[in-house]
């Protein structure tokens, strides 16, 4: 029996959504490699292995995708960090988990790791799609007693310093051990727990991360 094929514009729309992902797969390597400043056209579809004239049909300029690269991966990560930690009800383990999964992430995917070190940690994408989690996550500690922290929003923007720094600190020295727990301990003594729970916390086993249905991934930016 014949397998039935997918209607052809389907077919069409999985193409270009393919080609898409490309393009901004291409973006984060570059970016891992050499930052946004020197970036053209030409490189980033040579990377891709597609024509220069297809990258306007996707990106209107430079700017635009490496926007769009920024905003879709960390969005797609977002989303994964909150199926992972679900079902956690201690704000402490909900912070640390979320820290420490990316971490994890950004060191063991490195060149998304190195795209998001050379993006900067006040880059728009990351305060639109990690910051409200963030901010949702330290707000119930708060309310529920777990936190004690005089300004929410200036911890958002510590911890994200931080966390640049920390997977910019374990890519160059991948011989650190525990460069999540460290980080996550260090930002749970942050929002006021005490460095011995602190640590305590830091160190539980973290749930495997949920990117979603991994047959997907060829139409998305993620690494």
């Amino acid at each position: 029996m014949t397998e039935k094929q997918p209607p052809t514009s389907s077919r069409q729309e999985l193409r270009k959504a393919r080609t898409r992902a490309k393009l901004l797969r291409s973006t984060l390597k570059l970016v891992s490699e050499r930052g946004t400043s020197a970036i053209v056209v030409s490189e980033i579809t040579e990377e891709a292995d597609v024509g220069t004239g297809t990258f306007y049909n996707y990106f209107s300029s430079i700017d635009d995708i490496l926007e769009v690269a920024a905003h879709e991966s960390m969005e797609y990560l977002g989303a994964a960090l909150d199926r992972s930690v679900s079902q956690m009800e201690d704000p402490a383990e909900v912070w640390s988990g979320s820290l420490r999964h990316v971490v994890r992430y950004a060191l063991a995917e490195q060149v998304w790791g190195w795209f998001f070190v050379n993006i900067g940690a006040a880059h728009p994408a990351l305060m639109s799609t990690f910051g409200p989690r963030a901010r949702r996550d330290l707000q119930r500690g708060v309310d529920e007693g777990r936190f004690s922290i005089d300004d929410v929003d200036l911890a958002v923007a510590c911890a994200f310093g931080a966390l640049s720094a920390a997977v910019e600190r374990g890519l160059t020295n991948p011989e650190t051990a525990d460069t999540d727990q460290r980080y996550a301990k260090a930002m749970l003594q942050m929002v006021g727990i005490a460095p011995s729970e602190a640590a305590q916390v830091a160190a539980y086993p973290l749930p495997e991360l949920d990117i979603g249905d991994k047959e997907m991934l060829a139409a998305k930016p993620i690494i």
